[in-house]
């Protein structure tokens, strides 16, 4: 069985959901929330964890810009969080849902072998979609190359 994920982002936080191959049954697998000292997941497994998010190499524009900075943080948080999942093979497609400042920091921290996961990136801020919503517009807009039945 073809395991889908949906990652969902904004800003200030980041769900992933999985489905099978038709993407109408979204579960929620990870809930990842952020404030200016930490990153909280909450998963399906009943972990849930805090951290305060590393500072990495910060850009010119983030060192001026708290806001900017606080974005990348949570997208390198994020992009791990799916890296590992990948390494545990816990997905075999992803597809990502965000504004695409967010896309271009989650991207480029994202490792090699889970961005080759990813079948469609779509530009929307979908975060405050309910989940039968999100299922739907998802399947609206994805590419015919994204390989659902």
């Amino acid at each position: 069985m073809i395991t889908h994920w949906i990652l969902v982002a904004d800003a200030s936080g980041a769900k992933v959901y999985a489905s099978d191959a038709l993407l109408e049954d979204l579960k929620l697998i990870d809930d990842i929330t952020f404030s200016r000292h930490q990153v909280r997941h909450d998963d399906s497994r009943g972990h849930s964890t805090a951290h305060l998010p590393s500072s990495g190499a910060a850009s010119a524009e983030a060192e001026h810009d708290p806001h900017k900075l606080s974005e990348e943080r949570l997208a390198r948080a994020v992009a791990e969080t799916i890296n590992n999942a990948d390494i545990e093979h816990r997905f075999e497609r992803l597809i990502v849902v965000a504004p695409p400042r967010f896309l271009g920091d989650f991207r480029a921290s994202l490792s090699h072998a889970a961005a080759k996961r990813v079948v469609a990136s779509i530009h929307h801020d979908w975060t405050k979609l309910e989940r039968r919503q999100l299922a739907v517009q998802v399947r609206r807009n994805l590419p015919d190359m994204a390989g659902l039945p």
